[in-house]
């Protein structure tokens, strides 16, 4: 012989039911007494059916919502394994130039730029970095284009974060970039690794031979898109900034660092060149699914919304 023993929950939604028809039965039983001192016709059995299902459905729909019941959802997405890209932003005070008060500064230029690479870019999974005098990631990479431009969007900005130390000056410096390769901004094992800057290219000048090297035992070389023009002012209240003047060494700069570093320079309007070498160094492996994240639905409103029925029922069912 066995025992099954109720559960507290299951004890609660039990007195929850039993105490509803209880009343009914009580009051039936005083109805049916008054009923027959007056002589009285009884009502049909089957017109207290819906009731008593109303009085037992009420009180147990309410008990489900309280237990708070959830549904989780998972999310699939597609991305390979052996690629992964970081778009690294420069966000120095230069980036804040443009070509008239109301135009488009750098930055917001290099992020849209960005955002139209990342789209065509499909499972491969992109990341984001600001860099001045370092370089920290913002979002680790992901084929998720919408959390990528909602990061790129809200999370990017003119100094954010702040250069390391205090200058007088530039702040930017292409040497930033060394320690990427060994920061463990890729995932371990990532045969692809992929490096895009968006930059005015005005950095801090590197004059030792020793810093070309650095560059040279790069085993990331970066993509530079050179986000400049000469004619572009940094604008204070509608007013040009007079303490900047676009460096015009800043191309021959660039190119120096990206040659050293066995990278290239793109046009900030030549992003197709830019997509297609992107797709080369990725070149073509499965794509792989995997979980992203997970959604929680509560389903607590739900029951409390279908427990309008029942009760609804009784309020007109008073009347009768």
């Amino acid at each position: 012989m066995g025992f099954t023993f109720l559960t507290p929950i299951d004890a609660l939604f039990a007195l929850a039911a039993a105490v509803p028809l209880a009343a009914l039965w009580l009051a039936q039983s005083r109805m049916e007494h008054i009923r027959r001192l007056f002589s009285l016709t009884a009502p049909r059995r089957r017109e207290l059916v819906g009731v008593v299902a109303c009085l037992a459905l009420l009180p147990v729909l309410m008990g489900v919502a309280a237990a708070q019941p959830v549904v989780v959802r998972h999310h699939l997405l597609g991305q390979r394994q052996d690629t992964q890209a970081f778009f690294v932003f420069d966000t120095s005070q230069s980036m804040l130039a443009r070509t008239g008060a109301h135009g488009p500064t750098r930055l917001a230029r290099a992020k849209k730029e960005a955002e139209e690479v990342a789209r065509k870019l499909g499972d491969i999974p992109v990341g984001l970095a600001a860099m001045t005098d370092r370089v920290l990631p913002v979002l680790m990479p992901t084929p998720n284009f919408g959390l990528l431009r909602r990061t790129l969007t809200q999370s990017v900005g003119i100094n954010r974060p702040p250069p390391g130390q205090i200058y007088r000056g530039r702040a930017t410096t292409f040497s930033a970039l060394y320690p990427i390769p060994t920061a463990h901004f890729y995932s371990p094992g990532v045969e692809h690794q992929i490096l895009v800057v968006f930059t005015d290219g005005e950095a801090v000048p590197i004059h030792s031979s020793v810093g070309y090297d650095l560059a040279r035992a790069m085993t990331v070389h970066p993509l530079f898109v050179h986000v400049w023009a000469t004619s572009e002012r940094i604008y204070t209240h509608d007013q040009v900034d007079r303490r900047y003047r676009p460096d015009p060494t800043s191309p021959g700069a660039l190119s120096r660092f990206a040659n050293a570093a066995h990278g290239r320079v793109f046009d900030e309007n030549d992003l197709h060149e830019l997509e297609q070498t992107i797709k080369a160094e990725a070149g073509s492996s499965p794509v792989s699914t995997s979980v992203i994240g997970y959604a929680r639905v509560a389903l607590a409103p739900w029951f409390v919304l279908a427990g309008v029925v029942p009760l609804g029922f009784l309020l007109y069912r008073r009347n009768w």
